[in-house]
């Protein structure tokens, strides 16, 4: 599995197309240096190896994407794997495009390949630095060559260069380092403040204990759904639920233990109802669901099972048996004018006819 994160392989797909631009405008350029001195079939033989070369490394760069897209790790690492080898030729590359100057062009012109490699490896720093064991091996698979050249020649310009990359080598490590940790830490930032809004939002529409929405998200979402279902001529019922002399349960077993019943019952309703109906606890003991696309003798027939179910469940509690039941108000979109609040005062009458009747009953 890819151990470099996401994000930074997402930095270096974004970058590669520009970066293989560049590497062809240096190409050209070198090209263009040398033509009077390499045979032009050698040239060209090489130049089309670099569009090979580009036009790979945008191809590897869209399969990192898609890959990314469908979060493929293994698949991530191979292609990984790929983009090191494609850069460990595109440094051979250069290594023969040294070595084609040395043969054919005078002196000093093995000192313009040497520059033009210095700027391919500065350059690189800034596109490959996003996956950095990718970029040393870029590095080194680039400038040992070059190194291995200036001894050749022996000459004392030749000896001063490698003195400069003696002091280039650890820059320029430095320096992508740098450009990698900084990326990174920008990265991991951006994440941190992407969880710390989403836990704010989880926040405002998520009761803390229960784990389904709260009071106000209730409403909120409630006010687009009956607003759609007017408009469409569609039903839509609400259950309102209250478990029966639940103050009992506390100040028998304590609140702990009512608050372990307030969990299991959420439990219980969610095997009941649909990942579409919209359940929450509007305060207390007490919950409602909004049932869309369901008429009124749907919602009862769904606050019976509901109702059947928590009266037969027995729920222990750190080996105590507890048994509880629940009363429920049912009320129906009745007209197109109707609101979130005004269906709610309906079944929470409903819910009061429930309590007075007896309790655990369901009540319209």
């Amino acid at each position: 599995m890819s151990t470099t994160h996401p994000k930074l392989i997402g930095i270096l797909v974004e970058q590669t197309p520009r970066a293989m631009v560049a590497m062809l405008i240096v190409s050209a350029v070198y090209f263009g240096a040398f033509v009077k001195f390499i045979p032009l079939y050698i040239l060209v033989v090489w130049f089309l190896f670099q569009i090979a070369l580009a036009g790979y490394r945008i191809h590897n760069a869209n399969t990192f994407k898609e890959y990314l897209a469908r979060k493929a790790s293994e698949k991530i690492r191979r292609t990984e794997l790929l983009f090191i080898m494609s850069n460990v030729f595109q440094a051979a590359m250069w290594t023969v495009a040294s070595v084609l100057a040395m043969i054919y062009a005078p002196q000093p012109f093995e000192l313009v390949t040497f520059v033009m490699v210095i700027g391919i490896i500065t350059a690189a720093a800034l596109s490959m630095s996003s996956l950095y064991k990718a970029y040393l091996i870029f590095f080194f698979s680039m400038i040992i060559p070059q190194v291995l050249i200036l001894i050749y020649y022996g000459e004392h310009q030749h000896y001063s260069l490698i003195g400069f990359v003696l002091i280039y080598i650890p820059a320029t490590i430095l320096l992508s380092k740098a450009i990698h940790d900084g990326r990174l830490s920008s990265i991991e930032a951006h994440c941190d403040l992407e969880k710390s809004v989403r836990e704010l939002h989880n926040l405002s529409m998520i009761d803390n204990l229960t784990g389904i929405y709260n009071r106000r998200y209730f409403f909120e979402i409630s006010k687009n759904i009956i607003s759609t279902a007017s408009r469409e001529g569609e039903k839509v019922s609400l259950i309102m639920l209250d478990i029966d002399y639940f103050k009992k349960v506390n100040d028998s077993y304590g609140h702990q233990a009512g608050d372990f019943i307030l969990e299991c019952l959420v439990k219980e309703i969610e095997k009941l109802i649909r990942k579409s109906d919209v359940f929450a606890r509007i305060g207390g003991e007490e919950f409602t669901v909004l049932l869309n696309n369901t008429a009124l003798d749907g919602a009862r027939t769904i606050a019976e099972k509901i109702r059947m179910a928590v009266e037969n469940k027995v729920f222990t509690y750190n080996d105590i048996s507890i048994e509880i039941t629940i009363s429920i108000g049912l009320a129906e979109l009745a007209t197109a004018d109707m609101y979130i609040e005004d269906l709610y005062k309906k079944a929470d009458k409903a819910l009061y006819i429930s309590k007075e009747s007896g309790r655990n009953r369901v009540s319209s």
